[in-house]
């Protein structure tokens, strides 16, 4: 899951920041295709939302829970300072000492880097999220609390636009919650879904978009009339693929291993995905873009190129932190 979750952030990131999707005129095949598959993409951070709470049932709040905070924290400074590196002296950035330093405070010397600035908050709370969760006495009404939290996060946003507010949206920000109960809930209560119902909801919620425009809005840009990735559909398209995939075996040796290091690098992969976006995406665009429905084919070049390449530099990473951690380890030695 955590795998495909970070595939599905890359991927989307083509559509949603370094493509002029949102500002072409929706017409023809290629543009429908790209935004049928677009709400799967933007799954990306709510799945590892739910992830957190599948994984985190049994945190409690103690030492040695709030130390596991360092290792995400020095990831976050390390690769901060690499970006910083490269947008003074590849992108030419004015980046005093000073405002890089702010940078890295503020959380926008990576421009991806408002997720570690909600998760910094999502891990404290943590270990009392799960006091609140354990106290619902019955499944019954840990349904309801999560209904509720979907009525409050999700639902505002198909409801309360154009001008119009609807329904309550104060609480809307507050989607981390209602994605980390029900990863909690799924956890506890291992719920199941027939993959066929599963995928024809998920094939019809993407192609709201697509389907209405090409109805009722000609020579203009997609409306996205589904919302956004935390709304009504695309939590429902979330929840659902969650459900098909988290209990998947990989049976194939090969694929388990891929998998794996894929999933344990997939923190340091988020993080240094922007220096490959902002290497990949103008050399390609400069190169090769004609029109957006041209460049849709250059998705299945140019999404793999920033994955691996990420991969790689998380790899490398992960191989200095070892090294450094081994000498450090043989100079105590030495010294005792």
């Amino acid at each position: 899951m955590r795998s495909l979750a970070i595939l599905f952030v890359i991927a989307g990131h083509f559509f949603v920041l370094h493509t002029p999707f949102r500002s072409t005129n929706f017409e023809g095949l290629s543009l429908f295709l790209q935004a049928g598959i677009i709400p799967l993409f933007q799954t990306g951070v709510p799945l590892f939302i739910m992830l957190t709470g599948y994984l985190n049932t049994n945190k409690v709040s103690e030492k040695k829970y709030y130390r596991g905070i360092w290792k995400v924290l020095i990831a976050y400074v390390f690769f901060s300072i690499l970006t910083l590196v490269f947008r003074k002296y590849y992108l030419y950035e004015d980046l005093s000492l000073f405002k890089s330093g702010l940078k890295i405070l503020d959380f926008s010397a990576i421009p991806y880097a408002w997720y570690i600035e909600m998760w910094i908050g999502l891990f404290l709370f943590t270990p009392f999220l799960n006091l609140l969760y354990k106290a619902i006495p019955t499944q019954k009404q840990k349904m309801v609390w999560i209904g509720i939290l979907f009525a409050m996060t999700a639902i505002p946003d198909l409801f309360n636009r154009y001008g119009f507010h609807l329904v309550p949206g104060f609480w809307q920000t507050c989607y981390p919650l209602m994605f980390f109960f029900i990863g909690s809930y799924v956890k506890e209560y291992q719920p199941k879904i027939n993959p066929l119902c599963g995928w024809g909801i998920i094939i019809i919620c993407c192609l709201i978009n697509p389907v209405f425009n090409i109805l009722f809005v000609h020579n203009r840009p997609l409306i996205h009339i589904a919302g956004d990735p935390s709304g009504m559909f695309g939590t429902i398209i979330a929840v659902i693929f969650f459900l098909l995939v988290y209990q998947r075996d990989i049976q194939v040796p090969l694929m388990r291993k891929i998998f794996t290091k894929v999933s344990l690098l997939s923190l340091d992969v988020y993080l240094c995905c922007y220096i490959f976006d902002a290497i990949y995406y103008p050399w390609f665009k400069e190169h090769y873009f004609i029109n957006q429905s041209q460049f849709g084919m250059f998705f299945f070049v140019i999404v793999p190129l920033v994955f691996i390449s990420s991969l790689v530099l998380a790899q490398i990473k992960e191989w200095l932190f070892k090294l450094s951690e081994s000498h450090t380890s043989r100079k105590r030695i030495a010294y005792r």
